[in-house]
């Protein structure tokens, strides 16, 4: 049992040596992922129940509309938005209705 202490110990300082050289890249990371929530939030918003189009998100948030379109594409490729009907030359992103567990459970049976 004195070797496998010996070698959680080991391991764990070899953690703790990781995380301090690592230190920067994880908290470039960490805030990267905090903004990315941030929009994330903010898209939803401008999409509201109705949903929005491209230029309405973009005038709501402020983003650059390459950015915007980006996050769509990405929300759309994961199932948190569809598009809907065209609007003009633009199509009208919706957010997806989230299903309870209820409503799983009942689908399934």
């Amino acid at each position: 049992m004195t070797e496998n202490s010996a070698e959680k110990d080991a391991k764990k300082e070899a953690m703790k040596a990781l995380r301090k050289a690592r230190k920067q890249e994880i908290a470039a990371a960490t805030a990267k992922m905090k903004e990315q929530k941030k929009v994330i939030k903010a898209i939803k918003e401008a999409l509201g129940a109705e949903g929005a189009t491209v230029p309405t998100v973009v005038e709501q948030t402020g983003m650059p509309s390459a950015e915007v379109f980006w996050y769509l594409a990405t929300m759309k490729k994961y199932g948190e938005i569809v598009e809907g009907e065209k609007d003009g030359a633009y199509f009208r992103y919706k957010l997806v209705a989230e299903e309870t567990p209820q409503e799983e459970a009942a689908q399934e049976g």
